[in-house]
């Protein structure tokens, strides 16, 4: 997968320079020009002129190379690196005399307030990105939007390109010719699976004792597998059915005798009493001997209540033993049909397409196992039902309407003597049609015949007419039945009519657009579906067509491009509201926008109702996706299915640990979002989620509370853990698969969570000698501190060395230990602008209080990225110091500063020609 390094600044400076000297020149030429004699000059020429003025350019930087102030200023990559090498105290040399933290603030501070100065009454929110759908994208519109559960195409395509960390960047989602001939393909199984008809569901359902509830003590399950009702009581099983027609209910049913009539029973549908019987055989302990009541009735289809209740208890203490208590026993009840033909089944989407229309003949589609034995030798065979003699088997029909049916039959034969197997297709004793099966070895054969059926009910039967068996040769004719359908009646239509086409091709274009169509994308579209009708297609097939031509259209695979909604300020305008719509719901949720979402769109009504809205998004939709795809990117976790570690280092993280540590930080992310805890809980949180087997590997003294594979939220009181830091995913991560990796632990703090990552490493530094980190007595931090030594490497590793040494305490797979190479682990260090620590704990302190501001703009900055899918520009500055002042006031709660990225000017507006 190639990656983008997160330095768009550098890149698209120059991009700006041109605009930010002409935005200078007009309005504020002089700005800061006195502060720059004064604080930033001086400072210069005492630390930084020997080696980048004069000539002398070390590290092909120099800094007295302007014409004159306004170019200076207006030079935005030279002073994000001056900027840069400042904050992280990598120059001046560590051999050099260095500025004090007065002299480098007043540098930052007139870099920030002058060389990155915008003007916040005018917000520029950056240029338009155009992106593609990613993958978890691509997916979710596909099941959201046509409503299908199944497939996930998109995990065929090839892997996301990435940038800034995030895999929804949009100059780094590019469409290849593979990608191409991935989404064609893509697009023919989603039609198949979206518009989808299927035959109705034939129920077959057994309800076993141990399936009824049970509200009286008058009725118990006996020996685990049958009900025993000593007095009148009721139980109750839920079963369901698709399809609406004559059903047969079945009863197994015993008593015991006692006074002068047999056991009654009475059963009702959603409390509708349907059917009374009584029970004639007698129980016997042997369980054995059981009397099946069987019904018929007509049932919806739908979820459904079948009651059971034991209606004439009796008892006489003076009755002779046997002939004392009257009770029932009940073994199970069976559900069977329906009889009778019906519509075919529409997939979700079409039910949606399409409320009410019934689409398809009636059907009745029957394994070779529905069928009864008529007569002759028949037996069930895994689906099928093989006759092994002369004889035939049947199965119910109920015909409504009368007229033409279609009935088809799909045969095998075992063949055998000088004639092929004979077959005969019969309604009752009448003979439809007759033939033989001319394939051999059960190879199946479809064979169909077209007759009028009159209403009413009907022995559907298959008939084997030529039995053969030689003893001698131990040649043996048997006929197999696989399958069985009925269709019709033939002239019944049903469907969609060509003249429904242009008001459904627009319905379900703004679906998969996410958008109201314009009048020459409805023209289009409307054009090929009455094409394809034209030439003969079914309006349902055109209406397939149309689909998979809309699922490579760019309108799908694309974002939304925004239209101004007309209220300029400035150089910009706000997008529409439909776009906003996308916006957060593909910020919020990685998926398409729900229909309410985009109703309060199109009445202009989403941007007054944003607070609420973005707050009900976090709460009632799909927001894990912020934990799977924003968290997982931030955070790395998404890395966690690739983790290695050597079996016999680390036997600990075997059996789904990486599993249960992935779980973990994704659980911590949700709590605080879902509970909108403050965002310094990310780093100071006294408590995790962890199952029992987590918090073992953890030491935690509460893990013996904890139920088995569950997570819980646990306390860290006492420990050295606290916050995501001390997760193992992260430490994990951040490791190596034999050692742990200061440099890599370093780097992620630095990048992820207080947002000043490193300068880029130089390319002749030389990497630490893994066979004598492997074979050295020394412990890694000393390793480190030899490494060190060499001056060109010495500078950035003061800035990322002691992030890592802090947790040296947490080893490869994040468990605590006191020593490394058998010394003790020095944890101490002090970060770059003085403050000293003994260990992490001392650490994380100092990050949370000192580096709180850093944290809440390094957080911000990654949710902004992810929120409009491009990297930082400089003119984002305002927008940031915005999300982050509203974060603040908010006392730092996760969901306020969610809600203020959502109000950005680069989320909210669009640049308009200048």
């Amino acid at each position: 997968m190639m990656t983008h390094t997160p330095n768009a600044l550098v890149r698209t400076a120059l991009i700006f320079t041109t605009f930010v000297a002409a935005t200078i020149s007009t309005t504020a030429a002089e700005r800061g020009e006195e502060s720059y004699k004064q604080n930033v000059v001086p400072v210069m020429e005492k630390y930084c002129f020997d080696c980048h003025s004069d000539g002398v350019r070390k590290g092909k930087f120099a800094l007295d190379e302007h014409h004159n102030y306004l170019a200076m200023l207006a030079d935005l990559k030279h002073w994000d690196h001056v900027r840069q090498m400042l904050v992280t105290h990598v120059m001046p040399p560590v051999e050099k005399d260095a500025p004090s933290l007065q002299e480098r603030d007043a540098v930052v501070k007139w870099i920030n307030d002058n060389v990155f100065y915008f003007d916040p009454s005018d917000p520029d929110p950056g240029p338009l990105v155009v992106r593609r759908l990613n993958r978890t994208e691509y997916n979710n519109t596909v099941r959201e939007a046509l409503l299908v559960d199944n497939i996930r195409p998109a995990d065929e395509f090839p892997q996301d390109d990435t940038g800034y960390g995030f895999d929804n960047i949009g100059a780094v989602l590019s469409v290849s010719p593979m990608l191409m001939e991935k989404y064609m393909r893509a697009a023919g199984r989603i039609r198949a699976e979206a518009m989808k008809l299927s035959a109705p569901s034939r129920v077959s359902v057994e309800i076993g004792a141990k399936k009824f509830e049970r509200k009286s003590k008058n009725v118990a399950l006996r020996d685990n597998d049958l009900l025993w009702f000593n007095s009148e009581a009721e139980a109750t099983a839920s079963f369901s059915v698709a399809s609406e027609g004559d059903y047969e209910i079945t009863l197994w049913l015993a008593g015991t005798p006692a006074g002068p009539d047999a056991p009654k029973v009475a059963v009702s549908l959603d409390g509708k009493r349907v059917h009374e019987a009584e029970v004639k055989t007698q129980w016997k302990e042997d369980g054995k001997s059981w009397q099946s009541v069987t019904f018929e009735t007509h049932i919806k289809g739908g979820n459904w209540r079948i009651s059971v209740a034991f209606l004439n208890d009796y008892y006489d203490e003076k009755a002779p033993e046997g002939k004392r208590d009257r009770n029932l026993a009940m073994d199970s009840v069976r559900v069977n049909g329906p009889f009778g033909l019906a519509s075919k089944r529409k997939s979700r989407f079409l039910e949606y397409l399409l409320p009410g229309v019934k689409l398809g003949l009636p059907t009745m589609e029957l394994t070779g196992e529905d069928f009864r034995s008529g007569y002759g030798n028949a037996a069930v065979d895994v689906g099928d039902i093989v006759l092994s003699s002369s004889g035939w088997v049947g199965h119910q029909l109920d015909v409504t309407n009368p007229g033409k049916y279609r009935i088809s039959v799909n045969l095998g034969a075992a063949q055998a003597g000088t004639e092929k197997a004979k077959y005969e297709i019969r309604l009752g004793d009448k003979v439809v049609q007759g033939g033989e099966v001319t394939a051999n070895e059960q190879t199946p054969q479809w064979f169909s015949v077209v007759t009028d059926i009159a209403p009413g009910r009907h022995d559907l039967r298959v008939a084997f007419v030529n039995d053969f068996y030689d003893a001698e040769k131990k040649a043996d004719r048997n006929l197999w039945l696989h399958e069985a359908k009925v269709e019709g009646p033939l002239a019944e239509t049903q469907g969609i009519s060509v003249e429904q086409l242009p008001t459904l091709i627009t319905r379900l274009a703004e679906r998969l657009f996410r958008r109201p169509v314009t009048e020459g994308e409805q023209a289009q579209w409307v054009g090929l579906t009455k094409l394809a009708a034209q030439q003969g297609e079914e309006p349902l097939e055109a209406i397939g067509a149309v689909l998979e031509g809309m699922l490579v259209s760019p309108a799908f695979l694309f974002h939304n491009t925004p239209s101004p909604s007309g209220e300029r300020k400035g150089e910009s305008e706000l997008i529409d509201e439909v776009t906003l719509a996308n916006r957060l719901a593909y910020f919020l949720w990685s998926g398409p926008p729900s229909d309410a979402l985009l109703e309060v769109a199109k009445k202009k009504e989403l941007r007054a109702k944003l607070p609420e809205v973005v707050k009900v998004m976090i709460k009632d939709g799909p927001s894990r996706s912020l934990a799977e795809n924003f968290a997982g990117q931030w955070l790395q976790l998404r890395n966690m299915d690739g983790v290695y570690r050597n079996k016999r280092q680390f036997p600990e993280f075997e059996d789904g640990m990486a599993g249960s540590m992935l779980r973990e930080t994704q659980l911590f992310f949700n709590h605080i979002l879902q509970e909108n805890r403050s965002i310094m809980d990310f780093l100071t949180a006294d408590y995790t989620f962890a199952n029992k087997k987590l918090a073992q590997f953890y030491g935690l003294k509460d893990a013996g509370k904890l139920r088995g594979k569950e997570f819980e939220k646990v306390s860290l009181t006492g420990t050295p853990r606290g916050g995501v830091l001390t997760h193992g995913s992260i430490l994990t991560l951040t490791s190596n698969p034999t050692r742990t990796n200061i440099v890599a632990r370093g780097k992620f703090m630095l990048e992820s969570i207080i947002g000043i990552p490193p300068p880029p490493v130089p390319g002749n530094v030389p990497p630490l000698n893994e066979e004598k980190v492997r074979f050295s007595h020394l412990t890694l931090r000393q390793q480190f501190e030899k490494h060190r030594e060499d001056k060109s490497c010495a500078g950035c590793h003061a800035y990322l060395d002691p992030m890592g040494f802090a947790l040296e305490n947490f080893n490869a797979i994040g468990q605590w230990r006191t020593t490394d190479n058998k010394q003790p682990i020095d944890a101490t260090g002090k970060w770059v602008r003085g403050q000293q620590f003994k260990d992490f704990s001392d650490l994380r302190k100092i990050i949370a209080e000192d580096l709180k501001g850093n944290f809440y703009h390094c957080l911000a900055e990654h949710l902004l990225i992810y929120a409009i899918g491009r990297g930082p520009e400089f003119a984002d500055r305002p927008a940031l110091e915005g999300i982050v002042h509203k974060t603040q006031a908010a006392e730092g709660r996760f969901q306020a500063m969610l809600q203020a990225v959502c109000e950005s000017a680069p989320f909210q507006r669009v640049r308009v020609a200048r």
